[in-house]
């Protein structure tokens, strides 16, 4: 499978210690959803992953959803270092 030329950055990135929040920015259509997808597919990480591409009411309530859903999915990963929560279009909440 082909891996974009940002993979082992953002690889390398997704296995340090979390202190802030990554940012996966770019043009429209040139691979951003896929990159993170493959890197979560190739990780020993538990992560949730959601997108905002068809929430009917865009507002900050649909981020605390979300929020609230990783760590429910957090506990039940006892064991595990650390979790990772991946909202893709979040432009789109305002």
């Amino acid at each position: 499978m082909y891996k974009r030329p940002h993979y082992n950055e953002l690889f390398k990135r997704l296995k340090e210690p979390r202190k802030y929040i990554q940012v996966i920015a770019g043009p429209r259509q040139c691979g951003k959803t896929t990159l993170i997808q493959q890197a979560l597919d190739s990780i020993d990480i538990p992560s949730y992953y959601t997108s905002a591409d068809a929430v009917p009411n865009r507002n900050n309530i649909w981020i605390e959803q979300q929020w609230e859903m990783a760590r429910l999915k957090c506990k039940q990963k006892t064991g595990k270092k650390g979790f990772i929560l991946v909202l893709d279009e979040i432009q789109k909440i305002s």
